[in-house]
């Protein structure tokens, strides 16, 4: 499995948070999100990898035991298909996720991959037209290429590619993440109720 994430550098992460929670706050917020994705994976028995943006060797990162590799692609969807690539050259099955689903947890996980037992690709969907997670037990057909990323356009764009590739896939449930100031209050009333 593999964990896509960014170092908590104030400025460069949950951008679109800045003007809430200033660059140091939405840069909290993310450290305090990827930790929760991390403390989540640490104790269950699921391998992961730790693919970061920038600077792999942050201080942040330090705090867990886990193998850190570099993004490698001028744009996410370039990033994401090389290191799903690079996952399936060693594995038969690989899973991606960010960082900043709060509700992700080791079942949501496992039941990613049992689906990948029956299906060429798996996508747990995120409620702002995106998607959170997804995986892939085969050749890797061409979703990432010119998707409008970040858009409530790219769950919709991707499964349209897959059905006109034939593409045997499954939707998990659905996810959502951290990127708005209402997906920030959603969060503060999901972590008061968890807590």
């Amino acid at each position: 499995m593999q964990v896509f994430t960014r170092p908590p550098i104030p400025g460069q992460v949950k951008t679109r948070l800045i003007p809430e929670l200033g660059e140091a706050g939405a840069a909290d917020l993310h450290a305090e999100l990827a930790s929760l994705t991390l403390e989540e994976l640490e104790p269950s028995d699921l391998d992961y990898e730790l693919w970061c943006a920038s600077d792999i060797d942050h201080p942040f990162f330090d705090g867990f035991e886990v193998i850190r590799k570099p993004q490698q692609g001028k744009g996410l969807g370039e990033r994401m298909e090389n290191a799903l690539k690079d996952g399936l050259s060693r594995a038969s099955k690989v899973i991606l996720i960010g960082t900043d689903l709060p509700t992700l947890d080791i079942d949501y996980l496992r039941k990613a991959f049992e689906s990948l037992d029956a299906h060429q690709i798996t996508l747990g969907p995120a409620d702002d037209g995106g998607y959170g997670l997804i995986g892939s037990s085969g050749n890797l057909p061409d979703v990432f290429s010119d998707i409008p990323w970040g858009s409530s356009e790219v769950l919709d764009i991707t499964c349209h590619r897959l059905n006109a590739a034939r593409i045997n896939f499954s939707l998990l449930p659905l996810l959502w993440d951290v990127d708005t100031p209402e997906d920030f209050l959603r969060y503060r009333a999901w972590k008061q109720e968890n807590n």
